[in-house]
């Protein structure tokens, strides 16, 4: 795999172009067979028009899922991430076609193009995959404390035909057979040392499972005082242009969410009132940037005085409790549609940390100290945590990846994150409920 990222700028180049030309084939072909035959001359022009701006739309989402990162992707991720590519790009279309002013694109072609676009850009993707990784298994050695370790799941992620070795960090060898080295969190240091010294000789890839303080040690950058170099770790950036155009981001996007999505807020509250009667809305208070407290807003879920009954905890969808409608609503995340108001009142961002319950902030920061952190950033409504995590990640693996995130937050990032969670959305859920209820441990409980 070593040899894969040395030509990796030529090899993204050659997918982009593959790419833009899948794409723009799609819709050429939509024109072909809207029309039975080449376009009038007039629907040709719009074509062309808006053709740059779906080149350059396409490479950007392409981006923004990690699809020129060259690592191995599994079937499944390939089709969770592509299925939203085309549907963002489905409208990137319409909306393209009407602000450039060109109506010479018929309905029928936004449609068509999808589902050209659809198996072109998965077939081309599964091609890149095949050239990238043809006839390799991913050999991974787990070097551990541990004569029987815990082997992680998800090793299919790492590459094809994974095959994994347990091997004894006091009897590690250097230049051992390896793609990918696992390393025990448990490992002395001066093993550690020796075994990435190695790692990064040979240029394999090497991963372990940190703890907060390894990964606030990750984020730190070296400085010389002197003669006597120094790890810094500086406080969580929060530049003031970046605040200011953040919240310009928040605002546009979640004024436009609400009008696009009134017409379903009155469904789903008309579903509510006569499955449960009222309320339509489930008032929480949650803790924001700086320690504040505020109420933030969801479609109700629950039966009336639930908490009464069954107490503060992990709510799952299927549990007792939770209304025939609310089932629906949470798996969807559909009930969090009114968060956007308390986004435009401030409370909130779009992405962020997940804000937590009073009471369990209290309880993670007695048990985890640097959980207060978390609370240098804006909560959002989605994060990093809620798409790299899972549901039963524990407050200390969501408190490294939220901080992962205020450490790397720009533009991008966000935009990257909320377009990532279109297909977090779409993608068919393993857990039993939504992301904000998280569990700190196998003895503790998350919010309702």
């Amino acid at each position: 795999m070593a040899s894969i990222r040395t030509n990796r700028s030529t090899i993204r180049g050659f997918m982009m172009i593959s790419d833009v030309l899948a794409v723009n084939i799609a819709v050429f072909f939509a024109f072909l067979i809207r029309f039975l035959g080449f376009p009038p001359a007039y629907n040709w022009r719009a074509y062309l028009g808006v053709a740059p701006w779906i080149s350059v739309g396409a490479i950007v989402l392409l981006g923004a899922y990690d699809l020129y990162e060259m690592e191995w992707i599994p079937v499944r991720d390939l089709r969770h991430k592509i299925v939203p590519v085309v549907a963002l790009l489905a409208g990137l279309l319409v909306v393209m076609s009407f602000l450039l002013g060109e109506v010479g694109f018929p309905r029928s072609v936004f449609v068509i193009s999808s589902l050209l676009e659809l198996p072109l850009l998965y077939q081309s993707r599964r091609w890149w995959q095949q050239a990238l990784f043809v006839g390799r298994s991913t050999q991974i050695v787990l070097v551990s404390v541990d004569q029987a370790p815990v082997i992680p799941n998800g090793l299919a992620d790492l590459g094809p035909h994974p095959s994994i070795k347990v091997v004894d960090g006091a009897r590690y060898q250097p230049g051992m057979q390896a793609d990918i080295l696992l390393l025990d969190q448990a490992l002395p240091d001066t093993v550690k040392l020796a075994v990435l010294n190695d790692a990064l000789n040979r240029r394999v890839r090497c991963l372990w499972r940190p703890n907060v303080y390894d990964t606030l040690v990750a984020q730190s950058e070296l400085t010389v005082i002197g003669e006597t170099p120094f790890l810094t770790v500086d406080p969580l950036p929060n530049p003031w242009l970046h605040r200011l155009l953040k919240r310009a981001l928040d605002v546009v996007f979640a004024s436009g969410l609400l009008v696009l999505s009134l017409p379903l807020d009155l469904v789903i509250a008309a579903a509510i009132l006569l499955d449960d009667g009222p309320p339509v809305l489930f008032r929480q208070e949650r803790v924001s940037e700086g320690n504040r407290r505020f109420e933030m807003l969801k479609f109700r879920t629950l039966i009336k005085d639930y908490e009464l009954h069954h107490g503060a905890g992990l709510t799952l969808p299927n549990a007792d409790g939770v209304t025939r409608v609310g089932r629906g609503l949470r798996v969807s995340h559909l009930d969090e549609i009114p968060q956007l108001w308390n986004v435009l009142r401030g409370d909130m961002s779009l992405v962020g940390p997940r804000p937590e319950r009073p009471l369990f902030v209290d309880q993670f920061a007695a048990e985890l100290p640097p959980y207060n952190l978390r609370h240098q950033l804006k909560p959002g409504i989605t994060g990093l945590a809620q798409l790299s995590g899972h549901y039963l990640s524990s407050p200390q693996e969501k408190l490294q990846m939220d901080l992962t995130y205020g450490r790397r937050s720009n533009l991008w990032v966000d935009l990257k994150i909320l377009l990532q969670t279109v297909g977090h959305l779409w993608k068919k859920s393993h857990s039993a409920g939504p992301d904000d209820q998280q569990p700190p441990s196998h003895s503790s409980r998350g919010s309702v």
